[in-house]
């Protein structure tokens, strides 16, 4: 390391227009004197001519012409002289700062000696030049030190916002291969996961700024990079490839890598501790998002069973088919909502029918008018169902207002409240078309079943007035879009884009 350095101070010294310019302007006081420029360690020599650039040469041509100069520089740390034959002076002059030597400074071939304060001249510029250089590349190393902490500390903060938008596994790794791809500068990252059961390595992000669709093979645990970097627990660094474990617990549970710097320069060391820290921090996200998603599993399977439950013991089990649930996740796709409106949504669906529980079996069989104490009934009934699962809060208390308001009407003339338009929950105003929809397609007491064309034109006849016309909108798209899909159940029923 410190030859290395030697080396580069030497370089830089050569190259510096200040200390050219002095050569240059020494030149001239003392005709045309060879210069040599010796490190202190490194097998290349540096000659200069007046009017041209330094260049190298062998250190054995020149050696012999200096071997009792060097040794008593190097003892004394003072310029030293000799006098060879034709009566040509020589001088060696070291290259310090404080007691270090960084090399030498050879002037030969003079006719005459120099004056002792031009030397001194020439020595204190050198020395001066040397202490400016040496600032440059201190300043240097301590910005390459302190930069990737900089930006890993940034990319510290980025993960932790990261981590706070976003518990879905789905939208945080290609997410963290996106950070990563900026901080490292590099055109392609990789996120994989282990599978304990299939004892594979699955991609769950490829981000490649070159490729719209790119893919990677799942891999068994060894194989390729990234399994050996999961089998062995250690980083691997290639000039153009770059990958790191996510170590959560002493445990490997995937890897990420990255390839091919846009500026197509090697990784580094520092390239290795910015992923590392970047690693550290999104394996934390990732078992955050891991337990969320378990508990979303845990909720989802909760409320399945509940529903399963409740509706059982309806006369009639209106709604909760996958035909209604298909087309209220269809009409969520088609508007655009965000993942956590979706998964309410699809709790709201599987769950708006539980107020049949409140509803007399000989009201859901009428088929004759209701009268006006039927219609008090059923006004109250979303406001029994509510009261069935409110105690359970958690994710339901997001569902209440959607079960609650699904029979209110965009002109307001709906119940239980007699909401309108935009104060109508988007959820609720959803359930209202799919659940209008599923109705006229079955069968009931007091009616026949519709076709799918003339349950359409109906939901379509009522827009702006019992329905919200967006909603009616995305409903038409939704079916024309996926009708086939929505239509299926059993084995082969649908499953809608995941959300």
């Amino acid at each position: 390391m410190k030859n290395s350095y030697q080396e580069e101070l030497i370089k830089k010294l050569i190259e510096h227009p200040s200390w050219q310019g002095e050569i240059n302007s020494f030149s001239k006081l003392i005709d045309n004197a060879t210069w040599t420029i010796i490190p202190k360690v490194g097998k290349n020599y540096y000659n200069y001519q007046k009017n041209k650039p330094f260049e190298k040469v062998s250190a054995k041509t020149f050696l012999a012409k200096i071997k009792k100069l060097l040794p008593k520089a190097k003892r004394s740390q003072k310029i030293q002289k000799t006098i060879g034959r034709k009566g040509r002076c020589t001088y060696c002059i070291p290259i310090t700062r404080g007691e270090e030597i960084y090399g030498y400074i050879i002037i030969g071939n003079l006719k005459s000696p120099i004056s002792a304060k031009l030397l001194e001249l020439f020595n204190s510029f050198t020395c001066t030049t040397i202490e400016g250089i040496q600032k440059e590349l201190e300043l240097s190393k301590l910005y390459e030190t302190i930069r990737p902490r900089t930006i890993a500390l940034s990319t510290v903060h980025t993960i932790n916002r990261i981590i706070s938008s976003t518990l879905e596994i789905g939208e945080l790794l290609p997410r963290v291969a996106r950070l990563s791809l900026q901080v490292l500068r590099a055109r392609r990252c990789t996120i994989m996961l282990v599978d304990k059961q299939k004892r594979m390595l699955i991609p769950h992000a490829v981000v490649d700024l070159q490729k719209k669709h790119a893919k990677q093979r799942p891999l068994k645990i060894g194989e390729g990079l990234p399994g050996k970097v999961v089998k062995l627990g250690k980083s691997i660094i290639r000039p153009q490839y770059l990958c790191v474990p996510f170590v959560a617990e002493e445990h490997i549970i995937g890897s990420i890598s990255i390839a091919k710097r846009i500026d197509k320069k090697a990784f580094g060391i520092f390239d290795k501790e910015i992923l590392t820290t970047l690693a550290e921090q999104a394996v934390v996200a990732i078992k955050n998002a891991q337990l969320y998603d378990e508990q979303e599993k845990l909720t989802l399977n909760s409320i399945k069973a509940l529903a399963s439950v409740l509706s059982s013991g309806a006369a009639y089990n209106y709604g909760r088919t996958n035909l209604f649930i298909n087309l209220t996740m269809s009409i969520g796709m088609e508007l655009k909502l965000v993942s956590e409106q979706m998964r309410i949504l699809y709790y709201a669906a599987l769950l708006h029918n539980v107020s049949q529980m409140g509803l007399p079996e000989k009201l859901l069989k009428k088929s004759t008018k209701l009268t006006g104490k039927d219609y008090k009934i059923i006004r109250e009934h979303p406001l029994i169902g509510a009261q069935i699962i409110r105690p359970i809060g958690g994710k339901l208390k997001s569902v209440l207002p959607i079960i609650i308001y699904h029979h209110e009407r965009y002109d307001g003339g709906g119940y239980p409240s007699g909401l309108k338009a935009d104060h109508i929950p988007i959820g609720s105003r959803i359930l209202a078309v799919a659940d209008a929809f599923e109705a006229m397609l079955s069968k009931r007491p007091y009616r026949k079943k519709m076709t799918v064309a003339q349950s359409v034109s109906e939901i379509v006849k009522y827009s702006g007035e019992q329905f919200d016309p967006i909603i009616v909108d995305a409903f038409v798209s939704a079916i024309k879009r996926s009708k086939n899909k929505i239509f299926q159940s059993g084995k082969n029923a649908w499953v809608w884009k995941k959300f």
